[in-house]
């Protein structure tokens, strides 16, 4: 695999980031992941003014402009001969001696990463199961979730938990008990006409997908509803999906909690979300043909 790192394109087996550096230290940085199709890259500035927002937010410097870093991710794409591939930007505080001050840093870390491929399309076909962990969701006055951090810890311990259920996905709770989002995605769920998902004001990253599967589903006559839902909502959905860039729309086919599990719909991707996969291909294949 190659690698970009500091700016310079070389094999992974040889990039190395100090062990001084404050995100290895402390997670101190930000991330974000972009989606490409035939090379090209799908809401570009929606993710840079994101990755952006998490740098202000971190009073971390991001120097880069937006296309010094697309130009950055098709290089990556190019050079791992990967036209439908994934990118992950990470931005770490950079090398410092030890401290948590962030001033202790004059330089921050830039590493571009072709991120692992996954059996995404045949799982949009079967569906996935998801599991509600006993973990819960930082709180946002303990930690801004519009902040895309490299500090991954709280959604590991979901994923962990997840693996222990056997399930695809873990979807959090927040500390009042209302639903949120996934370790690596947002949740969705469909009632009547009506497409429901967790307000960001229960504490979830606001996702580029996210917004592109609630503006499609608006286009294509649907209703969206973004509120605080509780399990006891989930479990009369009709159906339910996840959204993220790598992932698309994924739709969810059975849930577990504790120790009792139940599936949604039949048991296999519902009308409507097949109707809203269509939608959000659509959107795709606008953008890619402009």
């Amino acid at each position: 695999m190659k690698v970009i790192l500091d700016g310079l394109l070389m094999d992974a087996r040889q990039a190395r980031i100090s062990v001084f550096d404050h995100s290895f230290l402390y997670g101190d940085g930000i991330y974000e992941t972009v989606r490409a199709y035939g090379y090209r890259v799908f809401h570009w500035p929606e993710h840079y003014r994101r990755l952006k927002q998490s740098a202000r937010r971190l009073q971390l410097k991001c120097p880069w402009s937006s296309r010094y870093l697309f130009n950055g991710i098709v290089r990556v794409l190019r050079a791992n001969k990967s036209p439908q591939g994934s990118v992950r930007i990470s931005i770490s505080r950079g090398p410092g001696p030890l401290g948590l001050d962030p001033k202790l840093c004059p330089k921050p870390t830039l590493a571009m990463l072709l991120h692992p491929q996954r059996p995404m399309e045949a799982l949009r076909q079967t569906g996935i199961s998801i599991g509600i962990p006993e973990v819960r969701r930082n709180h946002p006055r303990s930690l801004d979730p519009q902040i895309k951090s490299n500090n991954s810890l709280n959604t590991i311990l979901a994923k962990m938990e997840s693996r222990r259920m056997n399930v695809f996905e873990a979807v959090l709770l927040n500390l009042d008990g209302f639903l949120t989002e996934g370790t690596t995605s947002n949740l969705f769920f469909v009632k009547g006409k009506t497409v429901h998902t967790p307000s960001l004001t229960c504490g979830l990253l606001e996702g580029v997908t996210r917004r592109v599967v609630m503006d499609a589903s608006r286009a294509a006559g649907w209703t969206v509803h973004e509120g605080r839902y509780t399990i006891k909502q989930l479990e009369k959905a009709e159906e339910v999906f996840l959204s993220s860039t790598t992932m698309e729309i994924m739709p969810v086919v059975r849930i577990c909690v504790g120790h009792r599990s139940w599936k949604i719909g039949q048991g296999r991707p519902g009308a409507a979300t097949r109707e809203l996969q269509r939608a959000f291909q659509a959107t795709v294949q606008k953008e890619m043909s402009l």
